[in-house]
């Protein structure tokens, strides 16, 4: 036979997870050699598995635990389920003696953490997958959340606990995957809704903001018109009112600002595309990112740099670069820069050897710079983005990994969630383009590479 083609995947040396899972399959080998099911048992746990995955409604779930028992070896079969209240309930019973389960577990066996027999019958725990009980919408107690009966019990033969044993533990994984995805549906069912409550009562109530702010500024605009019509040109009250004028008419300016960043994050953020699609949904239309972007997000910054003594040097030489326009999601590219001077506003600290804190931005054109097929050259034009800040350049390790999920530096771990750059390295990679860290004598840089001209097909 020709040998096919030769493919370099999967060559490396085993992981400390793939060494994990093959030292699992070996006990498990170990284990069903241990216990020497004969060929019904092993069957019985086959075709259970078989038929759980087959069946998906609830109730045909159910029949198929309380049914393997009595078609395949003749045993009455009850199924109680913890409820929410921690209660315990028969959700299903095969045989005649739907009754006698109730009447036994009434009679003194309530929700066993080991096997159990009482009255002809043997109870058997059912218990939630040990290492995800906290997935679950309720707090089991010792993790057991339900209970398998079986009778008559004389029915059993000799060494039959063990099997019967390792099948609750079947049902109890099943049942516990079953919990876990209702509740994920039903909190999806509520996400939707709750993204047409926030449209109906968040984006569409905000929008009329604007409204009051244009009221505003046209009475502020009139006040300015007062002293030419009713005051002497040099009388001080004129002057007053001038100052008056100038001071609201600043003030409206700032918070219009803050009102159009804070508007524009809260309608990005809260689309319902978004939730209707469990993912960003990028809505993309041509922008010049150093002007339409940058600044404003910068400016809103200037002032708490400010008071933290941090002198920025923004990139003003780009303002009138056409090839600084991108097709982007303005609102996602947004934050991706608020994030990015956040963490500056943050950790901004004096260069190594002393020296003034100072944050820049600025960027180029990378013809090609977006590689194909894992390459960095050769591909899509791209423009690339950096803000630097002074500060101790971080180590390899750290560089490497400051853009992961969760992932916060040494000393800083109490000063972030590491969901900033996480943010900013799915949103610049869902728009095709990406980011990485480099760290410079004087303090560290963060770049962003993003495509140039229209978005390739699927980015």
């Amino acid at each position: 036979m020709k040998p096919g083609p030769r493919h370099d995947c999967a060559q490396d040396p085993p992981s400390a997870g793939a060494r994990a899972v093959a030292r699992r399959i070996r006990d498990k080998a170990g284990d069903y050699e241990r216990y020497a099911f004969d060929e019904a048992r092993s069957g019985a746990l086959n075709i259970f598995f078989d038929l759980v995955q087959e069946f998906d409604a609830e109730e045909d779930f159910l029949h198929v635990c309380t049914l393997v028992p009595r078609e395949l070896f003749g045993l009455d079969c009850a199924l109680y389920l913890v409820t929410r209240d921690l209660d315990l309930r028969c959700a299903r019973a095969s045989g005649p003696g739907t009754l006698a389960p109730r009447r036994a577990l009434a009679d003194g066996v309530r929700v066993p953490d080991r096997p159990a027999r009482g009255a002809g019958h043997l109870y058997f725990p059912i218990r939630a997958n040990a290492d995800h009980v906290q997935q679950l919408p309720f707090d089991p107690p010792g993790g057991v959340i339900g209970c398998l009966e079986l009778f008559p019990a004389e029915r059993l033969a000799e060494g039959d606990s063990l099997f019967w044993e390792k099948y609750a533990n079947r049902i109890g994984f099943q049942m516990h995957n079953r919990i876990v995805q209702d509740a994920n549906r039903r909190q999806l069912r509520f996400i939707r809704n709750l993204a047409k409550d926030i449209g109906h009562n968040v984006i569409v109530p905000n929008m009329y903001f604007k409204l009051f702010f244009n009221r505003l500024k046209r009475t502020i605009d009139q006040l300015g018109e007062v002293p030419g019509r009713h005051a002497a040109p040099s009388s001080e009250s004129r002057r007053e009112i001038l100052a008056l004028h100038q001071a609201l008419h600043d003030q409206y300016d700032e918070i219009s600002r803050h009102y159009e960043q804070t508007s524009l994050y809260l309608e990005t953020l809260l689309r319902q595309s978004h939730f209707e699609k469990g993912r960003y949904v990028l809505e993309r239309r041509p922008c010049h990112v150093p002007s339409q972007i940058i600044a404003p997000q910068l400016h809103q910054f200037l002032p708490r740099f400010r008071e933290r003594g941090i002198a920025v040097a923004p990139c003003p030489e780009l303002a009138d670069d056409p090839a600084m326009t991108l097709s982007v999601d303005v609102g996602l590219i947004a934050q991706v820069f608020s994030n990015l001077f956040s963490n500056a506003l943050k950790y901004t600290t004096p260069p190594p050897g002393d020296g003034p804190r100072a944050v820049a931005c600025s960027a180029r054109a990378v013809p090609g710079g977006l590689g194909r097929r894992g390459r960095r050259t050769g591909g899509r034009d791209a423009v690339e983005f950096r803000v630097f800040s002074t500060g101790e350049p971080l180590g390899e390790q750290d560089g490497a990994r400051v853009f992961e999920a969760g992932y916060r530096v040494g000393d800083n771990l109490a000063d972030g969630t590491g969901h900033g750059l996480f943010f900013v390295r799915q949103i610049v990679e869902l728009h095709g383009g990406r980011t990485w860290h480099e760290a410079v004598p004087e303090g560290n840089v963060f770049h962003v590479l993003l495509p140039a001209g229209e978005p390739a097909d699927g980015a």
